[in-house]
């Protein structure tokens, strides 16, 4: 039993000296997930948000579909940020380890949005409707594409027939559902 000791004195050690370093992993968890909530725009929140993904990443603790993950979490934080060419990077990785992540080239295609390149972002959100056809967000990113391609000084301000009739179509629901609400 005294031999033992020793070794149950050296095990509760170690368990007491893991227990922070488990709620240091759960918080960088809750932090590198929490840009969906009300942090979404609190600029003082991104700087922690990417701090706490990149030390994910940095552990080595999370392989595949989960890293994938990480990777797009970051990169969602760098696009916050501003960092638009190395949030193409994080979400480039996140698309490489997982292809079949409609997310992931949502997010990307926000950034070819924001950065100009609406053909890059039309492909990502094409992508993203053959991965998945009930994926609504592309279906409206694409709407506001094309509609900012038709309006346009650097375009025709012709429409090909397909986006007209999506465009008219959508317009003719959206005035529908709102009568049906002052009903």
């Amino acid at each position: 039993m005294r031999r033992l000791l020793p070794l149950a004195v050296i095990l509760v050690f170690a368990l007491c000296g893991a227990t922070p370093s488990l709620a240091d992993n759960e918080s960088d968890r809750v932090t590198c997930f929490s840009l969906g909530n009300e942090n979404y725009k609190d600029k003082s929140k991104f700087d922690p948000g990417l701090n706490a993904c990149t030390r994910m990443i940095n552990s080595g603790r999370f392989k595949d579909k989960v890293l994938a993950t990480i990777y797009r979490a970051r990169g969602s934080w760098k696009h916050k940020k501003g960092e638009l060419d190395a949030s193409l990077a994080d979400c480039g990785i996140s698309i490489q380890m997982e292809p079949r992540n409609v997310e992931s080239y949502d997010y990307r295609a926000d950034v070819f949005q924001q950065k100009g390149d609406l053909d890059r972002a039309l492909a990502d959100y094409n992508m993203s409707t053959r991965i998945d056809p009930t994926y609504a967000a592309a279906y409206y990113s694409r709407g506001l594409i094309y509609e900012k391609k038709t309006t346009s000084k650097k375009h025709a301000p012709t429409i090909n027939r397909i986006a007209q009739w999506a465009q008219d179509n959508a317009r003719a629901r959206l005035k529908a559902l709102a009568e049906a609400e002052k009903k």
